[in-house]
């Protein structure tokens, strides 16, 4: 330093003197070497790193929590051989792993946590249901059988996915039979049980709508409750008025049925009320099945006869060896004097009753002992176990007769009812007439040297009151394809097929009908037209009842012809069938297949 600089320090001395005189303390300069100055950077470089990482880290022990799952609590009443590492499924897919299984501290019951894998969240809401699947083997129910040797799991029916979250559920003791599907919980109180079972089905219309969950003693211990599981639409048929009866095998001298139940197991069978009624979750169960219900257009009747004679609820009515009704009810008059039975008749056989009608019994066994051997007649099984009435009207039917009216009922018929043969028109679409359909068959030869071979061709077909038969072409043009004379045969009578007797149509001819021949006449007046809102009937004697066509199955082509739509199940045997409009029951068209495709051709 030199001297002229020294002046200058003096006076920043001075200047930089305490107020106290004193000097003060003056610091000392640090003098770091280039490698010391680069280390320090270095040292400020990975603190920054170490900060980066100690981030990263902590991303991924936190995105390690979270991926992990959702951990839940379930309490069963038995373990069933659960450990931890079994899996929890939903539809056969693994969407959890237990954690840990083991005893509550009240030694009550069986706590178990899962864990739920990472996205099955949503099974975690209010109106889950858990249990151990394991074998079950019983009477109509199998399942569980992939436990026997493998491992047992936990199976769930998940509830609502926008429902509350829960951590803590109650597993049921019984597996479900139904894991899937939307689900309703009602209680049927019952008598008596008759061995029903958790897992044991409900069912409406001969297919299962639900299970059973659990059956317990009723509180006053004069009942059972039993709990229900509606699956499916079946949780809206739950509403004040529908009737549950456990269905069960009953075979005795009064009654047989639900034989189904020998093989498939007990189930409980409902009946819905209607859809007016308020749902409810809480019903009185029945002790045994209700009557059959009435259709429309039944007719009820009493007999009053003097003794049971053997007839049940249930009992078949029969006409001329054929069902067309059943008993309802059998109980004494209010006098005692007599056994009241309360008779239902379908709707399309009411006509058949008339006020000068006789009743008999006709449930036991006829046994005629001759010469050649004994000789044994049973109308049916049915009506041997159940007993059975049967019925007959004079030559001369009576008036119909209306609800209430009153018969007495024989113990057997005396011979000339059996003989009675009236002609009362009867019909299975509610009072609507149909035309009645016949075969139509044409028959050829053909051979030589004496050994001949018959031929045949058939179709079903309509007479008109005009003296012709009713076929599709394609019958006549088969005919006429065969080099030999061509009988066509209806009803008993045939006659040669000739140009003369054939009127000939685009898709419906017409034959002349050969003479003598008896068969049902259809009036040539009574012909309608297919409109867009025309429901059509194919009317039939094969079918129980007519094959109903809406508009939408319907269209007609640039020709005229109604063409049917391609999915509407149709037997290839019905070609020929008359097809009527079902509001007023007029003939449309014939039922044939134009094109490989089902349609209706008009008469004309």
């Amino acid at each position: 330093m030199t001297e002229e600089s020294r002046p200058d320090k003096e006076t920043a001395q001075s200047d930089n003197s305490n107020l106290d005189g004193s000097k003060p303390a003056i610091p000392k300069a640090q003098i770091r070497t280039a490698e010391q100055v680069a280390t320090g950077r270095l040292r400020t470089k990975l603190w920054w790193l170490t900060g980066i990482c100690t981030l990263l880290a902590t991303a991924l022990v936190v995105s390690s929590f979270q991926s992990q799952g959702t951990l839940i609590a379930i309490r069963f009443e038995e373990g069933h051989g659960l450990k931890a590492g079994d899996t929890l499924r939903y539809r056969g897919i693994d969407v959890g792993s237990v954690q840990s299984v083991k005893i509550a501290p009240d030694m009550q019951s069986v706590e178990t946590q899962i864990l739920l894998g990472p996205g099955n969240e949503a099974i975690a809401v209010e109106g889950s249901k858990f249990w151990i699947e394991r074998p079950r083997l019983r009477l109509g129910q199998i399942g569980g059988l992939e436990t026997v040797v493998g491992a047992k799991y936990v199976g769930v029916s998940p509830g609502d996915p926008s429902g509350v979250r829960i951590l803590e559920f109650e597993g049921l003791e019984n597996p479900l039979t139904i894991a899937q599907g939307d689900s309703r919980e009602i209680v049927v109180v019952f008598p008596r049980g008759d061995g029903l079972a958790a897992g044991d089905s409900v069912r409406y219309r001969g297919i299962a709508v639900g299970e059973v969950t659990s059956v317990e003693l009723g509180e006053n211990s004069e009942s059972v409750e039993v709990g229900l599981r509606l699956i499916g639409a079946a949780r809206n048929l739950a509403r004040m008025g529908t009737q549950f009866w456990i269905e069960r095998p009953r075979l005795d001298l009064t009654e047989i049925r639900g034989l189904d139940t020998l093989l498939g197991g007990l189930y409980i069978a409902m009946e819905p009320a209607g859809e007016d009624g308020q749902l409810s979750d809480r019903f009185v169960g029945l002790s045994e099945a209700p009557p059959l219900p009435l259709r429309d257009g039944s007719l009820e009747i009493q007999l009053d006869a003097a003794s049971r004679m053997g007839i049940s609820r249930g009992a078949p009515i029969a006409y001329r060896g054929l069902e067309v009704g059943r008993v309802s009810a059998v109980d004494l008059s209010s006098d005692g004097a007599s056994v009241k039975v309360h008779a239902v008749i379908e709707p399309e056989y009411a006509e058949l009753v008339r006020d000068n009608s006789k009743w008999w019994s006709n449930g036991g066994i006829q046994v005629d002992a001759k010469l050649s051997g004994v000789e044994i007649t049973m109308d049916s099984v049915d009506a041997w176990l159940r007993g059975g009435i049967a019925f007959g009207t004079p030559e001369s039917p009576g008036k119909n007769v209306v609800t209430g009216h009153r018969f007495v009922l024989e113990p057997e018929p005396l011979p000339e009812w059996l003989e009675w043969q009236p002609r009362i028109a009867v019909s299975k679409t509610g009072g609507l007439e149909l035309p009645e359909a016949f075969r139509i068959v044409s028959s050829w030869s053909s051979g030589m040297i004496g050994l001949y071979r018959r031929h045949t061709d058939g179709t079903w077909g309509i007479a008109t009151d005009d003296g012709y038969l009713w076929v599709p072409t394609e019958f006549v043009d088969k005919a006429e394809e065969v080099e030999r004379e061509v009988q066509i045969e209806v009803a008993g009578k045939a006659a040669l097929l000739e140009s003369g007797n054939i009127l000939r149509g685009n898709h419906v001819s017409r034959i002349r009908l050969p003479t003598g021949a008896d068969v049902p006449r259809w009036s040539r007046s009574n012909r309608g037209e297919w409109t867009s809102d025309s429901v059509l009937l194919i009317a039939n004697p094969s079918l129980s009842e007519p094959i109903a066509l809406d508009s939408t199955r319907i269209a007609r082509d640039k020709t005229g012809i109604l063409k049917i739509a391609v999915g509407v199940p149709i037997s290839s045997s019905l070609t020929g069938s008359p097809v009527v409009e079902a509001s007023e029951g007029r003939l449309v068209g014939l039922l044939l297949q134009v094109g490989g495709a089902w349609a209706v051709a008009s008469v004309e």
